[in-house]
């Protein structure tokens, strides 16, 4: 009597084991997955953003190799939205990383430098001028100096050309400096 109740226990035990691993396959399987790369491999074809679903960005400075992510609430517009209905709706700059109805998570690669740098570059017209990324995702020209190009030695016009970034303000006018004298 004893073995045949500890077998049906035994039997239970498993079936409950059994039906909770379905359900975390289940779970699994109803978020994104990602490759190696980083590309959106799987999104289940009727999950749709949820209201009160949060946006992860991720702005990678191909620059200096920095990072900056932001958590924000998903627009108004988005919800209710598929993965392939939201598609057209994205700047083709973004890629989606992740995709479940509460949260999307999104990343764009900029060939700038970050915020927290200031950048010597000539404008258009050749004057050197030292740039910041205010807002992330573009340079704006704090001030011009009074050299151009032309003023720097040979050595380092490429370097310039192209934009060399410091961490302090300073450290950009000693440079230039330093290049001039």
């Amino acid at each position: 009597m004893e073995t045949r109740h500890s077998s049906k226990r035994l039997s239970v035990a498993l079936v409950l084991i059994g039906l909770l691993l379905v359900s975390v396959g289940i779970a699994v399987s109803m978020r994104s997955t990602q490759s190696e790369n980083g590309a959106l491999t799987a999104v289940p074809p009727a999950a749709r953003i949820q209201a009160g679903s949060v946006l992860r960005q991720t702005l990678v400075y191909q620059r200096c190799g920095h990072q900056v992510a932001r958590t924000v609430d998903t627009p108004q517009e988005w919800i209710g939205l598929t993965y392939e209905e939201l598609q057209p709706k994205l700047d083709m700059a973004w890629r989606v990383t992740d995709f479940s109805p509460s949260e999307i998570s999104m990343r764009e690669n900029l060939m700038l430098f970050c915020p927290q740098h200031w950048v010597l570059m000539p404008d258009e017209t050749g004057q050197i001028c030292v740039w910041v990324n205010r807002y992330g995702e573009g340079l704006e020209r704090v001030y011009e100096t009074s050299w151009t190009q032309s003023h720097l030695p040979e050595s380092a016009r490429e370097t310039v050309r192209i934009g060399k970034a410091f961490d302090l303000l300073e450290e950009a006018e000693a440079y230039l400096d330093g290049l001039i004298d």
